[in-house]
């Protein structure tokens, strides 16, 4: 059972951590039915080729037994050459049950490869915890699914036999080949039903280990707040981080004032300064905004780099919905060529002889 206070369900990030040592959601139960079941179908697909092989290795062992010399040196290789038979006719079936205990794991918790659970650890060998574990609530489940499992045995092992008996007690009076039908039918009968039961055991048991699985990883709403500030980080580091974002980017703001070419008030509340570089930019660009406070900041750095200050509220509030580094756009043009002649003028940037030229060039990019 959960903790107390573990009432939520558990994180996508919980459960990847969780995933990672090896704890999922997984019943040996239904590795073992799927086993069994391949064994079984083995059997039946494969039946009279195996038997036939072990009648081969018993004809080829009675054949040679009491013909050859027996030395520790034939009687081995008699030995190692029977041991490779068999193995050569078992080891399909070992293969096959080998794929199906990995594609049975599969099915359950899909492609996963860890080697979390075998890394040494002090709690495996530690005598208290050993102890506890024991006689821990999941060790005494375990125990009551092995008698429930052998209880489920018996009673079909019972029944089956209890069915068969009065052909049993006839069975020394059968030739062989009755003989082995009967034992191979009644063999199979036992089977398929052992197979049914443990197939429906398996599912309930899975169900059970989901369960157990999702009831242990659940987490309390503290970890769950503290994995979010994890993954969002601390509401009070973010604010921190912006205000030192906006600090950094208020400085460069600052700096950059300077080489403004003009600065466009509302008058009061809004300064906006603009910057123009023939054959650089495409279009003036604002370089740095603010409202109140820094308004006035902004016009206090421009008197004291004799940057002309203009007073044009609605220039002014249009300028001020651009972001710092925007180029204005095409329908400002004309009212900032105008501003900006008017700046190259009061500065006297353009001489007498170029100044209509001046003027013409502005117009050219106001259009």
């Amino acid at each position: 059972m959960a903790e107390p206070g573990r009432t939520e369900s558990a994180t996508p990030k919980k459960r990847e951590e969780v995933r990672k040592k090896g704890q999922v959601a997984r019943s040996i139960e239904i590795n073992s039915v799927i086993n069994l079941l391949v064994v079984f179908i083995i059997l039946k697909i494969f039946g009279n080729y195996i038997l036939d092989g072990i009648k081969n290795i018993s004809v080829y062992f009675w054949k040679n037994i009491f013909v050859i010399d027996l030395t520790p040196d034939t009687i081995g290789q008699l030995v190692f050459f029977i041991i490779i038979k068999f193995i050569l006719i078992l080891l399909p079936i070992f293969i096959i049950v080998f794929l199906a205990g990995i594609i049975s794991n599969i099915l359950q918790i899909g492609f996963f490869v860890t080697f979390e659970p075998v890394k040494p650890k002090f709690d495996n060998i530690n005598p208290a915890k050993g102890f506890k574990r024991v006689f821990s609530r999941r060790s005494l489940i375990e125990l009551f699914k092995i008698f429930f499992k052998i209880s489920i045995i018996a009673y079909i092992l019972y029944n089956v036999i209890k069915k068969i008996m009065q052909d049993i007690f006839i069975t020394p009076l059968m030739d062989i080949n009755t003989l082995f039908i009967f034992t191979i039918s009644s063999v199979y009968s036992l089977s398929m039903k052992i197979i049914v039961a443990l197939i429906v055991f398996s599912i309930i048991d899975y169900i059970y280990q989901k369960w157990e699985f999702e009831d242990s990883i659940k987490m309390t709403k503290q970890e769950i707040k503290d994995e979010l500030k994890q993954m969002e980080g601390d509401p009070l580091i973010k604010a921190r981080i912006r205000n030192i974002q906006r600090e950094m980017a208020r400085r460069r703001m600052i700096s950059e004032i300077p080489h403004a070419d003009v600065v466009i008030t509302n008058p009061q509340h809004i300064a906006v300064a603009l910057k123009y570089e023939e054959n650089v930019d495409a279009a003036p660009k604002v370089v740095a905004k603010g409202v109140n406070y820094m308004a006035e900041r902004i016009k206090q750095i421009a008197r004291e780099n004799s940057i002309i200050i203009v007073e044009n509220p609605p220039v002014a509030r249009a300028l001020f919905k651009l972001e710092v580094g925007w180029e204005i756009p095409a329908e400002l043009f004309q009212v900032v060529a105008e501003i900006l002649a008017f700046v190259y003028q009061a500065k006297g940037k353009i001489k007498e002889g170029n100044k209509q030229q001046k003027i013409k060039d502005n117009e050219q990019f106001a259009t």
